[in-house]
């Protein structure tokens, strides 16, 4: 049977522990569900998520390193006040895994000074980071390797970090790793900046341990062998193609959702990107299809820029503020990347600012001189700027759409494409009435719709790549894939019935954390009136609205499918059923009876 080893750290006394978290992990699975289980036993009710209270919890899970190796980051998010998940590809959490921490790292309390995280198998320590400190991540991520190496002539440590975004607090800030890896949403990277961390290095020389490695490899040979033609086009295109397709199908967001279609969608073309800009593949642990593809902008303003384009951060910056195609993207996205922002979000807040500068509710005056017209790129990049170093304007903007629109006011409110604090940037609800509710159902924030399916969060638990729930379902089954994976690798005697329970009792975790602190599903589970108000038109002049009864119907439905009250709330039967008995009596004070 697996033991899993959770190293935590206290920055304000200096304390490194190990904990065997083996039976937690067999509850919550590990990543995102161990993350929520760790903010309920640790984060105090509204607790500031800025404050030394607040942890930051680097999650893996049971398969970290089979079919993708995602690491899940949890903490209370900064942008959204309620409990917050992200996740990053790349190698960290298999090298966390090497040094010997297989549950995770969970950072806790507040460093005195700027400081990194070295890790290296049992030696861990907190070390000064003052001269990384304000670096871009590229920067502060090359300078760390280069000293290690020096220090130990060793070239193979796993770095993440933030950019001055993060040491600024900017609440939608991410973290960095390996360049192109990103944990971007809900603000993980501004709780790692309250708490004076500006790095983590890791590196592990112990091979990993698991039940039955001869299982596992021929479940892995089975399911190469079978899926290998199945995601071909990812391998070539990325995640970025599916951009152009949902234009087309008016199911991405135009100039912050005022319009259905523009003449710039057609720039969007992944040949283009394929043609002038890209430079490799790449991949994950373990992943057959590479779909990282890397692009390069040679003649960018500030000199040559590589940028990772996905569909959330072209999808922020393309159409939505009015910008031309892949090659505005591979400079502009890489600048973030580098401040250490979260596209996604922060193209939300621009282009926020951008709708109510041209309706005359935000002057030209309070832009520090900025004409923030839409596709002024050089505006733009000034604007993110200032937000990265909460300068002017952008010492408000930094806060993110919860917070920021109300400090302004005179009805900017109404302009803000948000739920729950997270900009709505990438999807265009009114091109499928599914996809709007299953948008808002997530209960930590309007994170793509799929991401409150019991198959994404599980993904995010097991830290595999969602993107494999396809084919992974069509060679095994997904439940069954689930438990033959977990029998191989944990020595579980785990079945599908108990599987289901693991999967239900983590969302019920997750919507329990954020129930806790205020979250009312009928209430915060909403959509901003401009979707249900004005309809918007395809290329070909087809209408989309949505109609708000038929939302409502179907998020009730939505609920119920959940196994949720048709308020959204889990029922105390089936919480008891799941041994959550101790998240009642704190449900009880905040819901009452129900």
């Amino acid at each position: 049977m697996m033991k899993y080893n959770l190293l935590e750290i206290n920055l304000s006394t200096g304390v490194k522990t190990v904990h065997d978290v083996s039976a937690d992990m067999r509850k919550f699975l590990g990543g995102r569900g161990m993350g929520a289980k760790l903010m309920w036993d640790r984060v105090p009710k509204d607790a500031d998520p800025l404050g030394p209270e607040n942890i930051l919890y680097f999650g893996l899970g049971p398969l970290t390193g089979f079919l993708g190796s995602i690491v899940n980051v949890s903490a209370r998010s900064p942008l959204t006040l309620g409990a917050g998940t992200s996740n990053m590809n790349g190698h960290f959490g298999v090298e966390l895994i090497y040094a010997g921490y297989n549950g995770g790292l969970l950072l806790t309390g507040r460093a005195e000074k700027p400081s990194y995280i070295y890790i290296k198998n049992g030696t861990v320590e907190i070390r000064d980071a003052s001269h990384l400190w304000g670096r871009y991540n590229v920067s502060a991520q090359q300078t760390l390797r280069e000293e290690l190496h020096k220090e130990l002539d060793d070239r193979n440590f796993r770095v993440l970090s933030i950019g001055p975004a993060g040491e600024h607090l900017v609440r939608n800030a991410g973290i960095s790793h390996d360049f192109y890896h990103h944990a971007a949403r809900m603000g993980m990277g501004a709780v790692m900046g309250s708490k004076n961390i500006k790095a983590i290095a890791v590196r592990g020389t112990s091979p990993p341990a698991y039940h039955d490695p001869a299982g596992l490899l021929a479940l892995l040979t089975r399911y190469y062998h079978e899926a290998r033609l199945k995601k071909a086009q990812d391998r070539r295109w990325g995640h970025n193609i599916s951009i152009a397709r949902r234009y087309y199908n008016t199911t991405e967001g135009i100039k912050n959702k005022q319009l259905g279609w523009d003449p710039i969608c057609d720039k969007t073309n992944s040949l283009i990107l394929e043609q002038q800009y890209k430079v490799w593949n790449d991949g994950c642990n373990l992943c057959h299809i590479g779909c990282k593809v890397p692009s390069m902008r040679r003649d960018a303003p500030l000199g040559p820029t590589v940028a990772e384009l996905r569909h959330d951060n072209v999808g922020g910056w393309d159409a939505n503020v009015l910008l031309p195609g892949f090659d505005v993207q591979v400079y502009l996205s890489s600048l973030l990347d580098e401040l250490g922002m979260d596209n996604e979000d922060v193209s939300g807040v621009v282009a926020w600012v951008m709708e109510c500068y041209e309706r005359g509710l935000i002057s030209r005056a309070e832009l520090d001189g900025l004409d923030l017209t839409w596709g002024n790129l050089e505006a733009i990049c000034r604007l993110v700027l200032k937000i990265a170093r909460r300068e002017g304007i952008g010492a408000i903007l930094a806060e993110g759409l919860k917070l920021a629109p109300p400090k302004i006011g005179r009805g900017t409110e109404k302009y803000a494409m948000t739920g729950k604090g997270v900009a709505i940037t990438s999807y265009e609800p009114r091109g499928n009435i599914q996809e709007a509710v299953d948008l808002v159902v997530v209960p930590v924030g309007e994170l793509h719709g799929a991401r409150g399916a019991a198959r994404w969060m599980s993904c995010d638990a097991l830290t595999i790549c969602a993107f494999l729930i396809r084919p992974l379902h069509a060679v095994f089954g997904w439940d069954t894939f689930a438990v033959s994976f977990l029998r191989a690798a944990t020595g579980w005697d785990v079945d599908e019935g108990e599987w289901k329970e693991m999967v239900q009792r983590m969302r019920f975790m997750e919507r329990c954390n954020c129930i806790r602190e205020g979250y009312v599903p009928e209430r915060d589970d909403v959509l901003p009136d401009r979707f249900f108000e004005e309809t918007i038109y395809s290329k070909y002049g087809e209408p989309k609205v949505l109609n708000r009864d038929e939302f409502l119907e179907l998020r009730k439905k939505t609920y119920l499918s959940y196994e949720l009250t048709p308020e959204g709330i889990p029922p105390r039967e089936t919480l008891k059923r799941l041994d959550m008995d101790f998240v009642v009596p704190q449900m009880e004070k905040q819901l009452g009876t129900w």
